[in-house]
């Protein structure tokens, strides 16, 4: 049944009142509804139907509203699949929107923002929108014109001595950070985005030696898991560059979220550093790009001095963020490296031999900012998980079935799963073992780095298979096999994930501890901490959840020893190409996909594309 696309205002608001009851849709989706009826009494239903989808849209993660995608169609479906409240005609959609008072044009002050291109924006999301891709291209076109060519020859020629790629797009991304006051560096597991950027660190401060002063540099990333990985990474790989005791003295060891970066106030969404009060930093690395959403990067890229650096390192074929965007993969939008035909004549002054298929002589406003890193130096060419992750994102569904089926991989399996007890017992397979080498370590620090050596990956929270219902299977497990108490909410070995940033506490959305007890037999929770641990009480911490199992989102930024993905019972819009791919390069050494082949194959199928004009500023 599809109700009817033409409603008078009352119809409208009932209709909508009565899709927040079934929760199709949200109680601030239809509150922005009778915001704008309050506001304009001769709004026309057409206007309410845009709006509520805009603000729905949002929650989906997506910046706008692409009238031309939803015109004449449904905007919604119920549990059984019904289309419930049709869109109008494009050409009365737009008439309609251009004539109301609530809607303005690009630059206007008005509840929602109405494009040359069509797409309709809630006011922040279209400033938000139009300040990062501002930044970005005015960014693009900054170029170091004091660079020692002599000196960064040298420099490239002691830091790369293991290149086996030619290109060597790592040597490409080095120079490229060095000239340009805006560097995107995105690749897949293992192609070495930190060890470049560490020597891309290198590099810079070498160049400033014989300039007034070094550069104040900053490093950060989205969570503080990502960011003690980052920080881990660069003191790894530090210690083993060729370059004096003075320049390793320089490069940062320490990494901060961004909201530290940004100077997070308490019950706001502003910051201390914007526009008017930039951060006091000359260089910033950002790592887990991906996991940036929208509004944040916008943040970001104002807070910056005109004169800043600005380094992003990711993967583009990951998951986008958990709010609305997906900058990375908006700005990485190409499949290949692209450089215009000058900065590939500069480049080749590096010997690089950039071949001509490279090249374009139609350059957009980043092309010559991003380098792919295509190389994997983690995995060898016939790894299983290596090759799993390029199916899956090439979204070759029969091929990624072959590929797990095949009795030539080890690396990379699949297991059927149709019930609760046949993943139950994948589960006992492996948890006792797991468990027992968390108790067993020698030391809180040892125990928090054996939490790594397993991940249990889902993609949805709540349901048969989501982290609850996984939780409670492990613990019964555990409980089965007397390691721990069946009553107790703490115990010795127990993994808890943070849920939200505390500032106070030093705790932040992503961390992870574990549950042990101190010297005088105190149970504490302990997290990683600057290469050491802290222990916290276990009353003191902010929201969190037991962390036997994580789902996909809550795992980015993460790696572990081996992966168990445990797919729906259901098809799921949750589970898609991207999903996917973010689980399988979680695994350093194993990846095993547990559940319904139609399931996995469907979901390579789908590939989430959010809507979005950022596109527009960077690939006109």
């Amino acid at each position: 049944m599809i109700i009817s696309g033409e409603v008078a205002m009352d119809n409208i608001m009932q209709e909508l009142d009565k899709l927040r009851h079934k929760e199709i849709i949200r109680p601030i989706d239809l509150e922005l509804c009778r915001f704008l009826e309050d506001r304009h009494s001769n709004i026309s239903p057409k206007v309410l139907k845009a709006a509520c989808l805009v603000s729905y849209l949002y929650q989906q993660g997506h910046v706008c509203l692409p009238l031309v995608d939803y015109a004449g169609e449904p905007l919604f479906e119920d549990e059984e699949g019904d289309s419930i409240l049709r869109a109008p005609a494009l050409t009365p959609w737009l008439s309609a929107l251009m004539k109301c008072a609530a809607v303005g044009k690009p630059g206007e002050y008005k509840p929602l923002i109405l494009n040359d291109s069509d797409r309709l924006y809630m006011h922040k999301l279209w400033h938000y929108e139009r300040t990062l891709g501002e930044e970005l291209v005015k960014r693009s076109r900054q170029q170091d014109d004091n660079i020692n060519e002599s000196l960064l020859h040298d420099g490239l020629s002691r830091l790369f001595t293991d290149s086996t790629q030619e290109p060597d797009w790592q040597q490409v991304a080095a120079v490229t950070s060095i000239r340009n006051n805006l560097s995107i560096i995105s690749g897949g597991p293992g192609t070495g985005k930190t060890s470049t950027v560490v020597r891309v660190l290198a590099l810079i401060l070498e160049q400033y030696q014989d300039r007034e002063k070094m550069p104040n540099i900053a490093l950060a990333a989205p969570t503080g898991k990502a960011a003690a990985r980052l920080q881990d990474s660069i003191i790894g790989a530090k210690e083993e560059l060729n370059v004096t005791d003075e320049i390793q003295e320089e490069i940062p060891e320490k990494a901060q979220t961004l909201h530290q970066l940004l100077g997070a106030r308490r019950y706001s969404s502003q910051f201390k550093h914007n526009a008017d009060n930039p951060v006091p930093y000359d260089l910033v690395v950002v790592d887990e790009a991906s996991m940036i959403d929208q509004a944040l990067m916008s943040k970001l890229a104002e807070a910056l001095s005109n004169d800043t650096r600005l380094i992003l390192l990711g993967d583009k074929d990951q998951l986008a963020s958990v709010e609305a965007g997906s900058v990375l993969g908006d700005i990485c939008d190409i499949e290949s490296n692209q450089f215009s035909e000058n900065y590939t004549d500069w480049l080749n002054t590096f010997s690089f031999n950039i071949p001509d298929e490279f090249m374009v002589h139609k350059p957009n406003p980043l092309t010559d900012n991003i380098t792919l890193l295509t190389k994997s130096y983690r995995f060898s060419s016939d790894s299983g998980i290596a090759r799993l992750g390029k199916e899956v994102n090439r979204g070759h569904g029969d091929r990624t079935l072959l590929l797990l089926e095949s009795n030539d991989v080890d690396d990379a399996v699949f297991k059927d799963i149709a019930n609760n007890a046949e993943l139950e017992s994948l589960l006992e397979k492996k948890i006792p073992t797991y468990f027992k080498d968390i108790l067993d370590s020698e030391s809180p620090h040892e125990a928090v780095r054996q939490i790594n050596k397993l991940g249990i990956l889902t993609a949805h929270r709540k349901g048969p298979r989501g982290i609850e219902h996984l939780n409670k299977i492990v613990e019964r497990i555990l409980q089965d096999h007397s390691l721990i108490p069946k009553y107790a909410q703490w115990y010795p070995g127990k993994p808890v994930i943070i849920n939200t940033n505390n500032y106070t506490l030093e705790l932040f959305n992503g961390d992870i501890g574990v549950c042990l007890p101190d010297q005088n037999g105190d149970l504490k929770v302990y997290f990683e901490d600057e290469g050491e641990v802290r222990d916290i009480m276990p009353g003191r911490l902010p929201d969190h959840n037991t962390a036997y199992a994580l789902t996909v989102h809550k795992s980015q930024g993460s790696e572990f020893d081996e992966v168990m993905l445990v797919l729906p019972r259901t098809v799921s819009k949750v589970v898609n190409r991207e999903l996917l791919y973010t689980a399988i390069t979680r695994a350093r050494k194993k990846i095993i996909i547990g559940g319904n082949k139609t399931i996995l194959t469907k979901g390579i199928q789908r590939q989430i594309r959010r809507a979005s004009g950022l596109r527009d500023y960077i690939w006109p």
